[in-house]
């Protein structure tokens, strides 16, 4: 049998996994038959090369029955104490390295419990790095976060360059200063990895704008210069801050170092998904993978799910959205608002709110989750509850802009509101607004139009049109003045915003309310203005997308003219 023993040696080495499977499962046979033509030395060593082929080529379900075989004559071998089979059983795998592999069975196979179940049956002085990083991810996913805390900083005194084990500590809320503690003296002499490890902790501290700062100390020649991960974490930093545009424009630079990019895959398509601009739309199926659908992982299901969305088949969209949960990832943000977006446009509020609540009890700091659940419960009429959603997100968010543009739409649809209220919570996010954006100026002039405020709210459109020229600005000063009766001053802003945007229908309709007392010179300038192409088009001169198209209607005001 020394010769068998010696072949398949060859072969497993050779890594000819499915010959050796093959050779094993024959010789074994044989070995039941003849129970004396096999030592125990012998058929432990044939067991453990069956097991560790069948895993090889993912028969994980056999592996695993015969890593505890392995197990069980290594136990009998020590048991009997038979002197040089003893001595030789140290020469293969612990029983703590076998355990290990059962649990990676146990992994693929989907039985995450039981995986668990079978690391923590091993000794602590048998548990090396490998085993305690991976007890771990199984604790820290059962929720048991004390006992991950513990085990990953075992894997740290025994390896401080072990930086997934550094980011789930800061995952879990150890503060920067003690994981440091931890590494600083392996790390004291890379300087560029204790600057990495600084930003880390910034990122999962939540302090987004310092982590980026300290990420871009980093991202230059001679140090860490276009490093993808660094490009994706800075990523998540601007979207987490709702600066989407930068998030966008650092992820497709990390995209376009690296086009077979899987972290990160999933945040930008939805990004640019939510993105109107066409160019981004291009972008979007440039992403889509051209592999075989069965090595997708789930940033690959979320990606295709957005190119469905953006091709307006929600119902597909919904469908490969809920491909990626089917992963195994509980905390798929991605997939949860992919499908919550596709849910709000077939119309099933509640479902896209579901979805929405499972990925903010996840993720509570992104914004986009909040704003996505605010309006499922604006359509479903449910306004106690849009209101709290909005509330939270204030909270949250410290009275940002953009949770503070998200409660007035809230404040603006309840009639019951008081208005000084509504304009107070409106001023205060056009103050505080370092980017100037005309969301806020644009809810806050709908508020003084149904206040019937006319004047007050001309003054501020023409302010913000000064600095922020669109074809939505024109659009509501033309509104305000036919409110004021100046029907050749609205009959001029209407012209100015069709020019900005020839398909801005509402301004259509406005000119068609005007009565026929204007020029018809005037009237008929504005149509060959219209067909001259030479006028620049609203997305050339807005600085942003103003308030997308579900909200603005809902927030139309109805005025008598």
């Amino acid at each position: 049998m020394n010769n068998i023993i010696k072949q398949i040696q060859i072969l497993f080495d050779k890594e000819l996994y499915s010959n050796v499977v093959k050779i094993c499962d024959l010789a074994l046979t044989a070995a039941d038959q003849k129970p004396d033509s096999l030592t125990p030395l012998n058929k432990i060593q044939i067991t453990n090369y069956y097991a560790d082929s069948l895993y090889a080529t993912e028969q994980y379900q056999h592996a695993e029955i015969y890593y505890r075989q392995c197990i069980q004559l290594r136990k009998h071998i020590i048991k009997n104490k038979n002197g040089k089979s003893a001595d030789k059983c140290n020469d293969l795998p612990s029983e703590a390295d076998l355990k290990y592999r059962i649990h990676l069975c146990l992994i693929s196979l989907k039985k995450n419990s039981a995986a668990l179940e079978v690391l923590q049956s091993i000794s602590g002085k048998q548990k090396d790095a490998k085993i305690n990083m991976a007890l771990g991810n199984l604790l820290k996913e059962s929720g048991m976060e004390r006992m991950a805390a513990v085990a990953y900083k075992e894997v740290l005194e025994e390896c401080p360059f072990a930086l997934e084990a550094v980011e789930s500590l800061l995952k879990l809320g150890m503060k920067g200063a003690d994981v440091n503690s931890l590494t600083v003296e392996a790390t004291n002499e890379v300087s560029w990895l204790k600057t990495w490890l600084k930003a880390q902790a910034q990122l999962y501290s939540r302090d987004f704008s310092n982590a980026i700062e300290t990420y871009k100390q980093i991202d230059v020649q001679g140090i860490l210069k276009d490093n993808v991960y660094l490009l994706v974490n800075m990523g998540y930093c601007y979207h987490y801050l709702c600066e989407d545009k930068k998030a966008i424009e650092i992820l497709q630079r990390a995209h376009t170092l690296d086009s077979n990019m899987v972290v990160g895959l999933d945040l930008l398509s939805n990004l640019l998904a939510d993105s109107e601009d066409e160019n981004q739309s291009e972008y979007l199926e440039s992403l889509v993978p051209k592999s075989d659908m069965h090595t997708w992982s789930s940033e690959h299901w979320v990606v295709f799910a957005n190119y469905m969305y953006n091709c307006k088949n929600f119902e597909k969209a919904v469908y490969f959205a809920h491909q990626a949960l089917l992963l195994g990832r509980k905390n798929n943000i991605e997939a949860l608002l992919a499908k919550a977006n596709s849910f709000f446009k077939l119309g099933k509020y509640q479902d896209a709110a579901s979805a929405c609540a499972e990925a903010l009890h996840i993720c509570s700091y992104r914004f986009d989750v909040h704003k996505c659940l605010v309006d499922c419960y604006l359509k479903m009429n449910r306004l106690r509850e849009a209101d709290t959603t909005a509330l939270n997100a204030c909270k949250q968010f410290n009275n940002s802009t953009h949770s503070l543009k998200l409660h007035a739409r809230v404040m603006l649809k309840d009639p019951t509101r008081n208005s000084k209220n509504i304009k107070k919570v409106l001023e205060k996010a056009i103050t505080q607004d370092k980017e100037s954006s005309t969301n806020a100026v644009i809810l806050l002039v709908i508020f003084l139009q149904q206040e019937t405020q006319y004047e007050t709210a001309k003054h501020l459109l023409q302010k913000q049109i000064e600095n922020h020229p669109s074809s939505r600005l024109y659009q509501l000063l033309g509104d305000c003045f036919m409110s004021l009766s100046k029907d050749e001053d609205a009959f001029d802003s209407y012209n100015t915003a069709l020019r900005l945007d020839p398909y801005n229908q509402r301004a259509v309709e406005g000119l068609n309310l005007i009565g026929p007392n204007p020029a018809n010179s005037k009237r008929e300038s504005y149509y060959t203005c219209v067909g001259d192409s030479s006028y620049p088009s609203q997305s050339t001169l807005a600085s942003e997308h103003e308030i997308d198209a579900e909200s603005d209607s809902d927030l139309w005001p109805n005025n008598s003219f």
